[in-house]
């Protein structure tokens, strides 16, 4: 059991939720991420100014939207078109998410499947982001989605993984947001199961077990969804060096 308090990495970011810093978690090399390279948290369409310049003193500069396309165009982000700021989209979850935003119902039957099927069938989403990571002028990388716990949950997952993190820390980084996520009664969002407002650690465990089983750890998981190997080096050299070249540039 890895004792760490993983509330110490939650940022409050007026106009958003669920914002925290992957920086400061202890790995099994005996180091720890550094801070403000590696940031996640949910939609930022409410971002206040106040949020905005805390992400700008937070040196946050690059920002990935995972949402799906339907997601993006009802909620932009705000930072979309801000000079402070380089956005990328990612969409994932591209076809549950949409119809889910139209009122139709296609979210799997469970947690598991959904983040199996992330890892399974989005390679080439979890390869863009990769790339985008691995850039050399990027730097204070926010990534987003809605709620900040699914998609971005898997993201950090897989940070946390190629960093070195003990299981029980990417498993309680995972769980907290349930208690980070703002609660939406389920009468207002009929067509969306249950299950997506919480964040249960067995869920989290099951898909690092799968991410292990079906793929050998998260290293041979990025190899073969087409990451390169210097892409991997350049973003574990973000998440672990002290000093970085392009901080310096």
């Amino acid at each position: 059991m890895v004792d760490f308090d993983v509330r110490r990495q939650i940022i409050e970011l007026e106009g958003s939720y669920n914002a925290r810093d992957l920086g400061g978690y202890p790995t099994r090399r005996g180091s720890r991420i550094q801070p403000r390279r590696f940031l996640r948290s949910g939609s930022l369409h409410g971002l206040s100014e106040n949020g905005r310049q805390t992400l700008l003193n937070l040196g946050v500069r690059y920002i990935v939207d995972l949402r799906s396309q339907l997601e993006r165009k009802q909620k932009p982000d705000p930072v979309e078109g801000d000079p402070e700021f380089i956005y990328h989209h990612v969409p994932m979850l591209d076809y549950i998410n949409s119809t889910v935003a139209a009122g139709e119902m296609n979210f799997p039957d469970t947690m598991e499947e959904m983040y199996f099927g992330l890892l399974d069938h989005a390679g080439h989403s979890f390869a863009k982001v990769f790339e985008v990571f691995a850039q050399p002028s990027s730097y204070g990388i926010l990534f987003h989605c809605t709620a900040g716990k699914d998609r971005t949950g898997v993201v950090a997952m897989l940070l946390l993984a190629l960093a070195g993190a003990e299981e029980d820390l990417i498993v309680a980084d995972y769980s907290i947001s349930q208690d980070l996520v703002p609660s939406t009664p389920g009468e207002q969002l009929p067509n969306i199961p249950a299950y997506a407002f919480t964040s249960p650690p067995e869920i989290i465990r099951a898909t690092l077990q799968h991410l292990n089983d079906r793929y050998g750890g998260v290293e041979q998981y990025l190899s073969l969804i087409g990451v390169t190997p210097g892409q991997k080096e350049a973003v574990l050299a973000k998440l672990m060096e002290e000093s970085l070249p392009f901080e310096n540039s």
